[in-house]
C-alpha cells in the first residue's frame, strides 16, 4: 500500500506540463497566424489598388462614350473639346507614342480624392495625331470598317506607379448604316389613290411581313435589271423580291445585303421573272437570319432642338438651299407666302416645320401640291456647303422652286453638297419623303402624261445627297405610275418604314418614273447630320474592349 502511493504520488504535474506545451504550440500559431496576416497587407494593399485602377480606367471609359452618345460627332473633335467644367482638365488626349514626352492631362474621378484617368485616341497607321480637318477623318477612323479606338488609363492616386489601360473599339451600328433599309418590303397602303383600297391594304398588309401577308392581294414592290444599290443593304422584311437581275453592293468594299429569313434571301416575282442578283462586293452572298430594328414613330423630338437654336417654322414651307450657309424661305404661316432670302443657317442645324393647325394633305399617288398650308410640309432643293437636319411634321417634298414657290426660282430639283464641301444633310419626314412629280389625268383620275409647264418642268434626272428617313411612310415618286422620267441618284442613306416605289415595269426600261442608282456615303458609317439619329435607337457603342498589358 505504501508502494502505491509513492508511485502515485510521483507522477504529480504531469497534467501541468502538457498544459504548458499546449499553450506553447497554441502561441505560435497565433504568432504564425499573426505573422502571415501582416505579410499579406502589402499584398492585399497592392491588390486594392489594382481593382481601383481598373475602376478609374472604366470610369473613363464611360465618360468618353456617354459624351460620344450625347454629341455624335465628338470625336472629330479630337483632343479639342471642352473641360468636364472650369475646374478640371479636359482628360481626352493625343496618342502618347513610345518615345514621346508623356503630356497626358489626367482627370480626379468624381467624388474621388486619388484615383485618376486619362484617354488617348489612337491614330490610324498613316498618321501621328489625330486630325480635326474634315477630309483627314481617316487619321482616326478605319474607313473600311466605321471604327476607331481609345485607350484610357486609370491610376490609383497622382503619384502613384500603378497603370491599368484598357483599348475599347467603338462603332456606330443604325439606319445610317446602309444605303437602303426597310421595315416591311410591301407598298404602304397610304400610297394608293382610293380610300377603300388604302383601308383593305391597311388591314390585310399593313405591319406585315411577306409570309404574313402572303395571299392578301398585297402590292409587292421588286428590284429589276437595272436597279443598282451601291452600298450595304437591310430589311426586317424576310427576303428581297427580284424580277431580273438588280445589282448589289461595291466591288472594293464589304457591304451586307441583310435580310431576316434563311437562305437564299430573296424571291422571284413569278414565274415569267428570273432572280439572278449580282452581289457585287467581296462577301458575295446574302446575309440571311440578320437581327431587326426597330423604326421610330416620331421626330418630334426634333421641334424642341430647334426651337431652342435652330430653325422652326409653321405650315407649309419652301426652302432653297444655297452655299455659304444661307437658304431662301417661303412659308405660308399667315395663310399667305412670305420669303425671306439669305436666311443664315440654324445654329444647332434643326430646320423643322410644324404642323399649323389641322392638315388636310395629298396622298403621293394624286398629288396636285394643293394640300391645305396648314401642314407641315417642307419642299426642299438647292445646293448646301454646311451641315443641316430639315424636318418635317407631315411630309417632305423635293421639288424644283420654278413657277412662284420662290423668288428664286429654279427647274432643278436636286439636292446636292459643294463639291468642296464636307457637309451632311438630314430629310425626316414624319410621314413621306416625297420626290416631285406633277402630271396631268383624265377625270376618273386615270394618268395622261407628265406636264411640261412652267411651273413644273419634266425633271428627267434627279440626284438627292442626303440621309433620308421616312419615319411612318415612305422614301417615294409621286404619280410614280405615270410618265417615263430617268434616273433616281441617292447619294446617301434612306431608311423607311415600307418600301416606296419610285417607278413601274420591269428590266432595264421600266414603264413609268425612275430607275433608282442609290450609292452609299461611306461617311455616314461615322458621321450623321445635326441630331439625325435623336429619333433613333442608335449610337456609338464599344463592340469590343480588352485590357492593355502592360499598361500605358
Amino acid at each position: 500500500m505504501i508502494a502505491t502511493r509513492l508511485a502515485l504520488r510521483a507522477e504529480r504535474g504531469f497534467s501541468m506540463f502538457l498544459v504548458i506545451m499546449a499553450m506553447l504550440l497554441t502561441s505560435m500559431f497565433i504568432a504564425a497566424g499573426f505573422a502571415a496576416a501582416n505579410g499579406d497587407l502589402p499584398i492585399s494593399g497592392v491588390s486594392k489598388d489594382r481593382k481601383i485602377t481598373y475602376a478609374a480606367a472604366e470610369a473613363g471609359l464611360n465618360f468618353y462614350l456617354n459624351h460620344l452618345q450625347q454629341d455624335n460627332d465628338y470625336w472629330t473633335k479630337c483632343d479639342q473639346v471642352p473641360a468636364p467644367n472650369a475646374s478640371e482638365n479636359n482628360p481626352v488626349n493625343q496618342q502618347v507614342d513610345p518615345g514621346q514626352p508623356d503630356t497626358r492631362r489626367w482627370r480626379n474621378l468624381p467624388g474621388s480624392a486619388a484615383s485618376q484617368y486619362t484617354i488617348e485616341l489612337l491614330h490610324t497607321k498613316n498618321y501621328t495625331k489625330c486630325e480635326t480637318d474634315p477630309k483627314k477623318q481617316d487619321s482616326i477612323v478605319d474607313l473600311a470598317t466605321g471604327t476607331f479606338k481609345v485607350r484610357v488609363t486609370g491610376r490609383p492616386t497622382a503619384t502613384s506607379k500603378q497603370r491599368r489601360s484598357i483599348v475599347a473599339t467603338f462603332r456606330r451600328k443604325g439606319f445610317l448604316n446602309f444605303i437602303y433599309f426597310t421595315d416591311f418590303e410591301t407598298l404602304d397602303p397610304q400610297a394608293l389613290s382610293s380610300k377603300s383600297a388604302r383601308d383593305t391594304a391597311q388591314a390585310n398588309c399593313g405591319d406585315k411581313y411577306r409570309s404574313e401577308r402572303a395571299g392578301n392581294g398585297c402590292t409587292e414592290i421588286q428590284f429589276v435589271t437595272g436597279d443598282e444599290l451601291k452600298g450595304p443593304v437591310h430589311t426586317n422584311d424576310d427576303n428581297l423580291l427580284l424580277c431580273g437581275s438588280p445589282v448589289f453592293g461595291r466591288s472594293d468594299r464589304i457591304d451586307t445585303v441583310e435580310v431576316s429569313d434563311g437562305a437564299p434571301g430573296y424571291v422571284k416575282n413569278g414565274s415569267s421573272c428570273s432572280a439572278t442578283p449580282t452581289i457585287n462586293t467581296p462577301t458575295g452572298k446574302f446575309s440571311v437570319n440578320s437581327a431587326a430594328m426597330n423604326m421610330p414613330t416620331s421626330n418630334d423630338q426634333l421641334s424642341d432642338v430647334a426651337e431652342n437654336g435652330g430653325l422652326s417654322y409653321s405650315g407649309k414651307t419652301i426652302v432653297r438651299l444655297k452655299t455659304g450657309g444661307l437658304m431662301d424661305v417661303t412659308n405660308y404661316a399667315t395663310g399667305s407666302p412670305v420669303t425671306q432670302t439669305n436666311v443664315a443657317w440654324p445654329l444647332n442645324g434643326v430646320l423643322y416645320v410644324k404642323n399649323n393647325g389641322a392638315c388636310t394633305g395629298e396622298y403621293p399617288t394624286a398629288a396636285k401640291y394643293t394640300e391645305s398650308v396648314t401642314c407641315g410640309n417642307v419642299y426642299v432643293s438647292g445646293t448646301y456647303s454646311t451641315s443641316m437636319t430639315i424636318a418635317a411634321a407631315n411630309d417632305v417634298i423635293i421639288r424644283p422652286t420654278s413657277g412662284g414657290l420662290l423668288s428664286n426660282k429654279s427647274d432643278d430639283a436636286s439636292i446636292t453638297r459643294q463639291s468642296t464641301s464636307d457637309a451632311t444633310l438630314g430629310l425626316i419626314a414624319n410621314n413621306f419623303v416625297r420626290v416631285a412629280h406633277m402630271v396631268t389625268r383624265e377625270s376618273d383620275g386615270d394618268c395622261i402624261g407628265n406636264v411640261d409647264t412652267t411651273n413644273d418642268p419634266i425633271v428627267r434626272n434627279i440626284t438627292i445627297d442626303a440621309a433620308i428617313l421616312s419615319l411612318q411612310h415612305s422614301f417615294i415618286v409621286d404619280n410614280y405610275e405615270c410618265g417615263r422620267l430617268g434616273t433616281l441618284s441617292v447619294n446617301g442613306a434612306i431608311a423607311q418604314k415600307y418600301r416606296g416605289p419610285v417607278g413601274t415595269g420591269s428590266g432595264a426600261n421600266p414603264s413609268t418614273g425612275f430607275l433608282k442608282d442609290y450609292e452609299y456615303d461611306d461617311r455616314f458609317r461615322y458621321r450623321s447630320p445635326p441630331y439625325f439619329l435623336n429619333p433613333i435607337d442608335s449610337a456609338w457603342d464599344v463592340i469590343r474592349s480588352h485590357e492593355q498589358v502592360p499598361a500605358r
